[in-house]
């Protein structure tokens, strides 16, 4: 006899009561395989879900860290810009004009912020954004990284015209003020410190073109037109700056507290 014949042999065999018994337990075996499996994928998407809500407070607080020391740098640049400013609308004493010349050079320095996406990025990537299972806050960290990245955006349009291609270009084109190894830039300032020293060739208000203009020679409206654009670019980056970090702040707070929950 075949073996399709002998199953049914053996099924027409056994008591009805007795085929439905072992079929119960049939159904109840790959029922409860299939709940702990899924009770198993439920316990590790929860750790991974951790494991990343943990990644992503780490980088808002880096985040808050490099927004602190890039407010510091704007507001010496902003501070700069008012001072500059004030000197060239007045008649600038011969003892002030190096601090301004030192002013209008360290105004031409500028910093590019980058936020850390190390994170963000690979949820993105890898679809496990959906593992974030308060709705609420998931929302509320896409809001933060799509708004950041628009500000960002934002930021360095106007570093590009204002800065270096209006205010820089201007200063270096004309000639108004010599070449400063200064900036509010650590990392600038040391090179430029070193160049100077190995060129040997100190530099004063005597070599500036700006002090030998005539009072009313139109160089002076256009340099201090330039200087009040390129200072409410760095206005403008302290405010954002302030607002994004107070934003970033926010979420982190709440991912701690979605953490705290666990």
């Amino acid at each position: 006899m075949n073996p399709v014949g002998r199953l049914a042999a053996a099924v027409s065999g056994m008591r009805s009561g007795q085929v439905l018994l072992e079929l119960a337990l049939l159904v109840a075996g790959i029922l409860i395989a299939l709940a702990v499996d899924g009770w198993i994928d439920d316990r590790h998407d929860a750790r991974t879900e951790r494991q990343y809500l943990d990644l992503l407070a780490r980088d808002l607080g880096r985040d808050l860290e490099v927004l602190a020391e890039f407010i510091a740098f704007e507001k010496q640049q902003a501070a700069n810009g008012v001072s500059a400013y004030r000197a060239l609308r007045s008649d600038v004493p011969a003892q002030d004009r190096e601090r301004v010349a030192l002013a209008l050079s360290e105004l031409m320095s500028r910093r590019t912020l980058r936020l850390v996406r190390a994170t963000y990025t690979d949820l993105l990537s890898t679809g496990n954004l959906r593992l974030i299972h308060n709705v609420a806050l998931r929302d509320r960290i896409v809001n933060l990284y799509e708004a950041n990245e628009r500000t960002l955006m934002i930021r360095d349009r106007n570093n590009q015209v204002f800065v270096d291609q209006m205010y820089m270009q201007y200063l270096m084109d004309s000639g108004l003020i010599a070449p400063r190894s200064v900036s509010n830039l650590p990392s600038i300032a040391k090179a430029n410190q070193a160049f100077a020293e190995q060129l040997a060739v100190p530099v004063d208000t005597s070599n500036d073109r700006l002090w030998h203009l005539p009072a009313g020679a139109p160089e002076w409206s256009v340099l201090a037109n330039k200087v009040w654009y390129r200072t409410v670019v760095s206005y403008s980056a302290i405010e954002q700056s302030q607002q994004m970090a107070s934003e970033i702040a926010g979420v982190r707070q709440a991912i701690a507290d979605e953490l705290a929950r666990r």
